[in-house]
C-alpha cells in the first residue's frame, strides 16, 4: 500500500473515534416473567417529538447495548409490533439498566409459531438468503440452492456473482480449498434440506482471506437451539433426459446443557449426460466436433461438529468434513472435417475416452475461544488441517479415416495423475469492542504441499492398431506459504451510520517444479488489501450503501498442473505451472428503499485468467489451457425487488445490466467489449389456508453478453414446484420439473489466433424430481458451527 493510502485511513481511524467521543453506553437484558431471555426483541429509542432514532435487537440471551448521544428519549421494547415495554430516560452516563421484565403471556405463543425471517436480508457488508424459508430448492442439493440465490449464476460447475468473475465458497465460515470442478462435486453431495442460510458477500471485510476476486458466498447449515434436537431424514429419485440419481439424506443436531452437536450425512448416486459442439474454422478446413460425455457417480458426504462449554467463558470443540466420490464416464467424440466451402467432408475422426476419478477430502478444525469480559472481549484459535486426493485415470482410443486419397490411421493413448494436497493452517481472532470503536485484529499461517506423479502415453497417428502402452513418467509439485495479518473496526453512530473498515497484509511465496521441463519456478509477494463499508439510514425503511474492497484471484492447485490430458490427437487439455494470481477492486453504491434495493458497481480487475483454446491453423491442433490474458472493467446496475405483498405470494425478482471492456495480454486475440445482462424471478404461493400446499415458479433468462475474448449467446431456464406437508407439517413432500423447455444452453463464440470458434454446450440440466423429508424432534431449529482457519487453501483444491 502507497504511503499516501496509509495516511489516508489514519484519518479515517482519527475522524471516526473523535466523532463518538460524546457517545454513551446503555446496557440491559430483557426477559420474561418467567426469567427467560427474550431474544430478537427490538430495543428502541425516541426522540422527544416521537422519532425512531435508534434500535438494536436483543441477542440469544436477551442482552442489548445501546451507544448515543446524551439526552432525554423514550425506551420502547417491542417485538413482531407488539409493545411490551415503554419508559422515558435520560443518558447522561454510561450504565446498565438490569433486568428489563416483559409480560409476553398472551403474545410469547403467537411469536413463537409465526416467527419467520425475511427471505432477503441486507446487512452492512452482504445479502443474506434465507433458505429454509424457500422451497425453490427442496430435495436438491446445495448448487441448486446456489442457483436460486438472488445475484448469483451457476452454469454446470462454474459459480459467478451476476455481473462479476469467480467468487470462493465458505460452509460454516470455512473456506473450500478445492477447484471448480472438486467444488461441484462437493456442493453436489449437500442436500439443501440442511442449509438455513446463504451470504453473499460481495466486499469481504478484513477478517476474511483476501482470495475469491468479487467476493466469498458463506453457506450456512442447520442449527439447533439450546435445550432442543432435531432430526431430519430425506430421500428422493431424480430423472433426466437418459440417467436417473437416487439420494439419501440425514441432518441431527442437538444442544443440551454444555453440549452441543451437529452432524450430517448425505448419499447420492446417478448419471448424467452432457453434449459438446464446436465448429472451428481454420483458414483451408472446417472442423466439426461433437463430444457425447456420460458420467456415473457416487457422492458421500459428512459434516461432524462438537462443541462444549467448559466455563462461562471458554468454548472448545472440533468440526471434521469428508466428501468422498467415485465418478466414471465414457466420451464419444466426432470431428468431421471440411474443405471450405464443401458440403461433404473429407475426414472423420473418432475417439473414445474413458476416465475414473476418486476424489477424497478430509478436513479437521479443532478451535478454542476464551471471553475476556461481559462486553464481548475473546480470543479465537483454529487449528486446521485437511488432505485432499485424487487419482485420474484417463486412457483413449481412437481412429483417423481420410476419404481423398483413402488413408486409415490409428492412436491410443492415456494419463494417469494421482494428485495429493495437505494444508496446515493456524488462526487467531481477537475481537476488541471498546466505547468508540469496536476493533478486531488477527493473523495466519498458512502451508499448502500438492503432490502430483504423472504418468502417460499418446502414440500420435498410427497404420497399425496400437497394443503396448509405453508410460512416461513426470512429477508436478506444487508448495505454498501465506503469512497474514489485519485489523477491522466497526462502529454504529448516531443518526443511523454505521462503518466497517479494515486492512489485510498478506505475504506469498509459492514454489512449483515441473519434472519434465526439470524447472523450479519462484513467485514471493506482498499486497495490501483494504476495505470498507459504510451505512447510513436518514430514515425508516431508507437506507444507503458504499462498499470498497480490494481482492486476490489465485488458481487453484489443478489450474497450475502442466498435466496434458488428450481428448483426440488434435484437442488437448492442460494447466499452466506459470500463472499468476490477478487483483481486481470492487465499488458499490446501494440504496435500499423498503423491498426495492438499487446498486451501482464497478470493478477493476488485473491479470485476469481463464481456460482459453489456442489453436494452431498448421497443425490443427487446439490446446484448452489457462493464461493471465487480460485486464477488465465493468460498469454495472443491478435491481432486487422482493414482492411480499400478499400472505399467499412471495417473489424475489433481480435485474442486472452491465458494460464490459476487456484488454488483452499476450495473446493471440483482441478483446470484445459490450453489455452484459440477465433477469431472474423466483416465486412462491401458497394454494390452500392451512399452508400445506404450496407452489414455486423460477425463471432465468441470460440475453446476449461479452466476456473476456468470447461473445455469448442468449439461454433461460424455466423451474416449476409443487410440495405438500402432512403429518403436522413434519413430512414434506417435493416435485420439481427444471429447465422444462430445455434451454438452458451455453453458447459462445471467439476468435483466437485468427481461428473462429463457435461453441454450443448442455449439461443435461432438465429433469423430475421427487423427494420427501421427515423430521422428528424439537422444531425450534436454528449448534455453534465454527469457523475454521484454512477456509482459503480448501477451496482451490475444489472441495
Amino acid at each position: 500500500m502507497h504511503k499516501s493510502k496509509i495516511n489516508r485511513l489514519l484519518f479515517i481511524v482519527f475522524i471516526l473515534s473523535n466523532t463518538v467521543a460524546a457517545q454513551i453506553k446503555f446496557s440491559g437484558k430483557v426477559t420474561t416473567s418467567e426469567k427467560s431471555p427474550l431474544e430478537y426483541a427490538e430495543v428502541i429509542l425516541f426522540s422527544e417529538n416521537s422519532i425512531a432514532l435508534i434500535n438494536r435487537l436483543t441477542n440469544e440471551k436477551g442482552e442489548f447495548v445501546i451507544e448515543y448521544q446524551k439526552g432525554k428519549y423514550k425506551l420502547e421494547i417491542r417485538q413482531f409490533k407488539e409493545i411490551f415495554y415503554t419508559k422515558e430516560i435520560e443518558l447522561t452516563s454510561d450504565f446498565d439498566v438490569g433486568a428489563i421484565i416483559v409480560n409476553v403471556a398472551n403474545v410469547l405463543e403467537t411469536v413463537v409459531i409465526s416467527k419467520k425471517k425475511e427471505v432477503v436480508e441486507r446487512k452492512v457488508d452482504r445479502l443474506v438468503f434465507n433458505l429454509e424459508n424457500t422451497i425453490s430448492a427442496a430435495g436438491g442439493d446445495a448448487l441448486d440452492a446456489l442457483k436460486v440465490t438472488p445475484g448469483l449464476q451457476v452454469r454446470n460447475e462454474s459459480i459467478t456473482m451476476i455481473g462479476k468473475s469467480s467468487i470462493r465458497v465458505l460452509i460454516d465460515g470455512k473456506m473450500l480449498e478445492v477447484g471448480e470442478e472438486e467444488l461441484a462435486n462437493l456442493l453436489r453431495s449437500i442436500s439443501a434440506d440442511n442449509i438455513k442460510s446463504i451470504e453473499v458477500i460481495t466486499t469481504p471485510p478484513a477478517k476474511y482471506e483476501a482470495s475469491g476476486s468479487s467476493g466469498l458466498i458463506n453457506i450456512n447449515l442447520k442449527k439447533a437451539k439450546k435445550d432442543s434436537w432435531s432430526l431430519s431424514l430425506g430421500s428422493g429419485y431424480l430423472h433426466r433426459s437418459e440417467d436417473g440419481e437416487g439420494a439419501m439424506t440425514s441432518n441431527f443436531v442437538y444442544n443440551k446443557n454444555k453440549l452441543a452437536l451437529s452432524s450430517s450425512l448425505n448419499y447420492r448416486e446417478g448419471g448424467e449426460s452432457f453434449d459438446y459442439q464446436d465448429d472451428i474454422y481454420f483458414p483451408d478446413q472446417l472442423w466439426r466436433t461433437g463430444q457425447e460425455f456420460k458420467r456415473n457417480y457416487k457422492r458421500i458426504n459428512t459434516i461432524l461438529g462438537l462443541q462444549y462449554l467448559a466455563t462461562s467463558k471458554w468454548a472448545f470443540g472440533f468440526q471434521y468434513m469428508g466428501n468422498f466420490n467415485k465418478t466414471s464416464g465414457d466420451r464419444e467424440t466426432k470431428s468431421t472435417v471440411y474443405e471450405n466451402n464443401a458440403s461433404t467432408s473429407f475426414n472423420d475422426i473418432i475417439a473414445f475416452t474413458n476416465s475414473s476419478q476418486k476424489p477424497e477430502f478430509n478436513s479437521m478444525n479443532f478451535f478454542n475461544e476464551i471471553k475476556l469480559d461481559s462486553v464481548g472481549k475473546k480470543i479465537v484459535l483454529n487449528l486446521d488441517y485437511f488432505k485432499y486426493s485424487n487419482t485420474d485415470t484417463r486412457p483413449y482410443e481412437g481412429t483417423s479415416e481420410i476419404i481423398r486419397p483413402y488413408d486409415f490411421k490409428y492412436f491410443k493413448g492415456i494419463n494417469n495423475n494421482n494428485q495429493k494436497t495437505n494444508n496446515f493452517s493456524g488462526k487467531i481472532d481477537v475481537d476488541l469492542p471498546a466505547k468508540f470503536i469496536n476493533w478486531s485484529v488477527g493473523g495466519k499461517i498458512s502451508v499448502s504441499k500438492t503432490n502430483n506423479d504423472i504418468s502417460s502415453f499418446n502414440s500420435g497417428l498410427v497404420y497399425n492398431p496400437v497394443t503396448d502402452l509405453l508410460l512416461t513418467t513426470n512429477k508436478f509439485d506444487y508448495n505454498e506459504y501465506i503469512q497474514a495479518f489485519y485489523f477491522s473496526g466497526n462502529k454504529k453512530f448516531e443518526n443511523n451510520i454505521e462503518v466497517q473498515f479494515g486492512t489485510r497484509l498478506e505475504a506469498t511465496q509459492t514454489k512449483s517444479y515441473d519434472g519434465s521441463l526439470k524447472q523450479t519456478v519462484s513467485n514471493n509477494y506482498t499486497k495490501f488489501f483494504p476495505s470498507i463499508n459504510i451505512s447510513y439510514s436518514p430514515q425508516e425503511n431508507s437506507t444507503f450503501r458504499f462498499g470498497y474492497s480490494k481482492r486476490i484471484g489465485r488458481p487453484n492447485f489443478m489450474e497450475l498442473n502442466p498435466n496434458v490430458t488428450y481428448v483426440n490427437p488434435f484437442l488437448t487439455v492442460e494447466g499452466n505451472p506459470f500463472l499468476r494470481p490477478y487483483f481486481i477492486d470492487n465499488f458499490e453504491l446501494i440504496y435500499s428503499y423498503k423491498k426495492l434495493e438499487s446498486k451501482l458497481y464497478y470493478s477493476i480487475e488485473n491479470n485476469m485468467y481463464n481456460q482459453i483454446g489456442l489453436p494452431d491453423s498448421t497443425t490443427y491442433l487446439v490446446r484448452l489451457t489457462n493464461r493471465n490474458m487480460f485486464n477488465v472493467k465493468r460498469y454495472g446496475i443491478s435491481e432486487l425487488y422482493i414482492f411480499d405483498k400478499f400472505d399467499w405470494w412471495t417473489s424475489n425478482n433481480v435485474f442486472v445490466l452491465n458494460y464490459l471492456t476487456s484488454e488483452t495480454i499476450d495473446i493471440p486475440a483482441k478483446g470484445v467489449d459490450g453489455f452484459y445482462s440477465t433477469f431472474s424471478t423466483n416465486n412462491d404461493f401458497v394454494l390452500n389456508k392451512t399452508k400445506t400446499l404450496l407452489f414455486n415458479f423460477n425463471f432465468v433468462v441470460m440475453p446476449v453478453g461479452t466476456y473476456g475474448v468470447n461473445r455469448l449467446e442468449s439461454s433461460s431456464s424455466t423451474a416449476l414446484s409443487v410440495q405438500y406437508l402432512v403429518l403436522n407439517k413434519d413430512l414434506r413432500i417435493t416435485l420439481k420439473a427444471n429447465d422444462i423447455f430445455k434451454t438452458d444452453k451455453m453458447r459462445f463464440n471467439s476468435t483466437v489466433n485468427g481461428v473462429y470458434r463457435d461453441s454450443n454446450y448442455y449439461f443435461d440440466s432438465r429433469y423430475i424430481q421427487l423427494s420427501l423429508n421427515y423430521r422428528f424432534g424439537n422444531k425450534n431449529v436454528n449448534v455453534g458451527k465454527r469457523e475454521a482457519g484454512n477456509v482459503d487453501e480448501r477451496t482451490r483444491t475444489g472441495n
